[in-house]
C-alpha cells in the first residue's frame, strides 16, 4: 500500500526526487503517502449551484388528456439544503419598492422576461425579511433553505426560502 500512495503521486506532482527515495521507507516518503492519502480521502469541493441546478433532469410525458413532468435532481443538490448559498443576477417580479420575493439567473442574458438569450437557469427566491428594490441585474449572493419542487405539475424544481441577503 505504501507504494500505491506515493509514486502516482509523486509522478502526478512531479517531485523532484529519484524512485528511489520515494520507494524507500524514508520518514519523508512516509510524511507525503499520509499527506497524499489525505488528499485522495478529503471530501470534494462543494460543486458550482447553478451547475447542479443546471443538470436536473426533466422528462415530459403528455397525453390527450395529461400533462406532466419527472424531475430527476442531483444527489449533491440535494445534500446543500441547509445554508445554501447562491450567487447570480437579480431579477424582480414585480416593481415594488422593497421585495420579498424573485428570481436569480446565472447570466443576465437568460433573464426569463427579456427575451435575449432564451431561458437558462432560474432560482425563484423567497427573503427572510423584505429588502429595498434594486436594478435588475444587479449581481447579489443570498444564502437560505432549498426546497425541492416534485409536483409533476410544474418545471420548478428548486426554490430558495427564508433567504438572507449576503452581497
Amino acid at each position: 500500500m505504501h507504494e500505491i500512495f506515493t509514486a502516482p503521486m509523486a509522478s502526478l506532482y512531479a517531485w523532484p526526487y529519484d524512485q528511489r527515495m520515494i520507494r524507500s521507507n524514508a520518514p519523508f516518503t512516509r510524511t507525503i503517502t499520509a499527506l497524499c492519502a489525505a488528499m485522495l480521502c478529503a471530501a470534494p469541493a462543494l460543486a458550482n449551484p447553478w451547475t447542479l441546478i443546471t443538470v436536473i433532469e426533466y422528462n415530459e410525458t403528455e397525453t390527450a388528456t395529461s400533462w406532466s413532468v419527472e424531475k430527476k435532481i442531483p444527489e449533491d443538490l440535494r445534500a446543500m439544503t441547509n445554508g445554501f448559498e447562491i450567487t447570480g443576477f437579480y431579477v424582480p417580479v414585480e416593481p415594488q419598492g422593497y421585495v420579498s420575493q424573485f428570481l436569480m439567473v446565472s447570466d443576465p442574458a437568460d433573464c426569463p422576461f427579456c427575451g435575449e438569450n432564451g431561458y437558462g437557469p432560474t432560482l425563484e427566491v423567497q427573503m427572510k425579511r423584505p429588502v429595498p428594490d434594486m436594478p435588475e441585474g444587479s449581481e447579489i449572493t443570498v444564502k437560505g433553505q432549498l426546497k425541492f419542487d416534485e409536483s409533476p405539475e410544474t418545471y420548478r424544481a428548486v426554490f430558495l426560502t427564508e433567504a438572507v441577503l449576503i452581497d
